[in-house]
C-alpha cells in the first residue's frame, strides 16, 4: 500500500492522514473543499461559536494541547490546533484546499480508486471518505422563503460582514448553534424572535478560562492534562448508560435540567413554553449558561407556534401571527444522513454506494461496506456518540485503517473489502440494539433519525466498546485478496 487519497481536512480526515502517514503510505493527498483545514471549524464562524465537549477530551490523544485557553474551547482556538497538529505531524503539505471531490470510482483492472474533483482527477490505491456529517445546511421548506425582501442565510454560512445593530431579527431553531449565538446577537439587536418546534434539554455548561499558571501547570506535569481527560471521558462515557437502555440513569440529568431552568426562568409562562416535552437525550443535550438568560430579555421572544410561510416583510405563523423582520437566521442544523457528500461513489461493477445503501446508509461499525474494496469511511453511519468526543471516536476510526494499510502489507494483498456476512451479522445486532435506545423510545423527533423512524447516526454502546471492536483487523471480518 503505497498511495491514499483523504477527502476532508476537519478533524477525521486529519486524523486519518496522522495515521496512514504513520503506516507508512508515502504518497498522500488530503482534498478540502475549504480554504483551510478545520472541517466544521472551519466553515462555522458564527458569533460564539464553540465546542460543547471540554478542551482536554475534544482533541487528539496524540496531541495534547497545555495551552487551552479555555476548558470549552471556541471556534477560532479548535481550528487553529487542526492547523497546527497537521503542520506539527507532517501532512498539512498533502493538503489541497479549495478543491471539491465530486466523485469516485473503483477502477478493478487498475486496482485503485479514481476521485474526481473540481480540479481533475486523483488516483490512488485507498480511499478514505471523511466528509463529516455536519457539513451540509438543512433549510426546512419555508412556504414563499424567496419573496422575504431581508437577508436570509443558515448559521453555518454567516456573512463575515454581518451588522445587527438595531435590527429586526428572526431565528429559526433551538438547537446546538442557536444556543451559541443568539445570546451573542441578542443584547445587539432592536428585537429578536425565536421560532421554536420543540425545546432542548439544556445542562449548565461548566466553563471557565484556563489561567496562566494553569497552563504552564498542563505543560509542566502533563499527567495533570491525562487526568483530566480521563475525568471527562469517565463523566461522559458513564451518561451512556441512560441513552442505550438504561432509563432510571437520566433521571439526575433531567432533574439538573428543569433545576437550571427554574433558576435561570422566574417567568412561569415563558418556563413552560422552554420545557422539554421528552425523555432527555432523545435529541441532542445542550450545555449552556446564557441561553436562557438571553431568552427572557425583554427585546426577545420564543414563539412556539410553527412557521406558516414566509411574506416580504418577514414571517407568518400558523394561526395568523406575523412578525416582521429585517434579518431571518435559520439555525436548523444539517443534513446528517449523506455521509460521503458531495462525492458519488462507485464500487465494484460499478454499483453506487446510494444503490448499496436504498436510502439508509450502513456500514460495518460505519467504516465499510462490501462491494467497496479499499474504502474507509471516517464518523459514518452509527458512529455519533450521544455522550463523549467525536475525537475519540474518528481516532478509533483511524488507527482501524492504519491496522488495515498494515495488514495488508503484511499479506502483501492488493485489496481489503468486509466481508458480506460479517456485515450483515453486525448491522443484525445493531438493529437489535437500537430499538431500546433514548433515541427510538424517547418521544421526540430528530436529526438522528430519519423519515421513517430509522437511526443511521447513533453508537448504541459505549465508547470504549466501539474501540475495542474496531481495534484490529480480524479475518473473519475482512477478506484480503490479490497481491501486490
Amino acid at each position: 500500500m503505497r498511495s491514499a487519497i483523504v477527502v476532508g481536512a476537519g478533524f477525521g480526515g486529519i486524523a486519518a492522514a496522522i495515521a496512514l502517514r504513520r503506516a507508512g503510505v508515502r504518497e498522500l493527498t488530503v482534498i478540502e473543499r475549504g480554504d483551510g483545514v478545520g472541517g466544521v471549524w472551519e466553515q462555522n464562524t458564527y458569533p460564539g461559536a464553540a465546542c460543547d465537549v471540554p478542551s482536554h477530551l475534544y482533541s487528539y490523544s496524540f496531541a495534547r494541547n497545555p495551552g487551552w485557553g479555555r476548558r470549552f474551547a471556541r471556534q477560532p482556538e479548535i481550528r487553529e490546533y487542526l492547523s497546527t497538529t497537521a503542520e506539527r505531524f507532517g501532512v498539512l503539505a498533502d493538503v489541497r484546499c479549495g478543491v471539491e471531490a465530486t466523485g469516485a470510482r473503483w477502477e478493478q483492472q487498475a486496482g485503485c480508486w479514481e476521485v474526481q474533483t473540481s480540479a481533475g482527477s486523483f488516483r490512488a490505491e485507498l480511499l478514505v471518505a471523511a466528509c463529516g456529517q455536519l457539513t451540509r445546511p438543512s433549510i426546512p421548506a419555508v412556504q414563499d422563503l424567496h419573496s422575504f425582501a431581508g437577508s436570509v442565510f443558515h448559521s453555518s454560512r454567516w456573512p463575515a460582514e454581518l451588522d445587527l445593530a438595531g435590527a429586526r431579527v428572526g431565528v429559526v431553531g433551538t438547537g446546538a448553534s442557536a444556543i451559541q449565538f443568539v445570546p451573542e446577537i441578542a443584547p445587539h439587536v432592536a428585537s429578536l424572535s425565536v421560532f421554536q418546534r420543540t425545546a432542548p434539554w439544556v445542562l449548565p455548561k461548566p466553563d471557565t478560562p484556563y489561567s496562566d499558571a494553569a497552563r504552564r501547570a498542563f505543560e509542566r506535569v502533563p499527567a495533570l492534562q491525562w487526568a483530566g481527560r480521563l475525568g471527562w471521558w469517565m463523566l461522559m462515557e458513564s451518561a451512556i448508560a441512560g441513552f442505550v437502555g438504561h432509563p432510571r440513569t437520566l433521571a439526575p440529568l433531567e432533574a439538573a435540567g428543569r433545576a437550571h431552568l427554574r433558576r435561570q426562568v422566574p417567568d412561569r409562562v415563558l418556563r413552560e413554553r422552554l420545557t422539554p416535552s421528552y425523555t432527555i437525550g432523545c435529541k441532542r443535550v445542550l450545555l449552556s449558561n446564557d441561553w436562557y438568560p438571553a431568552l427572557s430579555r425583554a427585546n426577545v421572544e420564543v414563539l412556539s407556534q410553527p412557521v406558516a410561510r414566509a411574506t416580504s416583510t418577514g414571517i407568518e405563523l400558523e394561526g395568523g401571527q406575523r412578525r416582521d423582520l429585517d434579518v431571518l437566521i435559520f439555525g436548523t442544523g444539517f443534513d446528517a444522513h449523506d455521509f460521503v457528500s458531495p462525492m458519488e461513489v462507485r464500487g465494484r461493477d460499478g454499483r453506487s454506494l446510494s444503490e448499496e445503501w436504498g436510502g439508509l446508509p450502513e456500514a460495518w461499525h460505519g467504516l465499510s461496506v462490501p462491494g467497496f474494496p479499499n474504502m474507509f469511511i471516517m464518523y459514518g453511519p452509527n458512529t455519533f456518540g450521544g455522550s463523549g468526543s467525536a475525537v475519540y471516536m474518528l481516532e478509533s476510526q483511524s488507527r482501524h485503517i492504519a491496522a488495515a494499510v498494515s495488514a495488508m502489507r503484511e499479506a502483501g494483498a492488493a485489496t481489503i473489502e468486509v466481508r458480506p456476512e460479517a456485515n450483515e451479522r453486525f448491522l443484525s445486532q445493531l438493529r437489535r440494539r437500537q430499538r431500546n435506545t433514548v433515541w427510538a423510545t424517547g418521544g421526540c423527533s430528530s436529526w438522528y433519525l430519519d423519515e421513517q423512524g430509522r437511526d443511521p447516526t447513533n453508537w448504541p454502546g459505549y465508547t470504549i466498546e466501539y474501540r475495542r471492536r474496531t481495534r484490529r483487523i480480524d479475518p473473519a471480518v475482512y477478506r484480503l485478496a490479490g497481491r501486490c
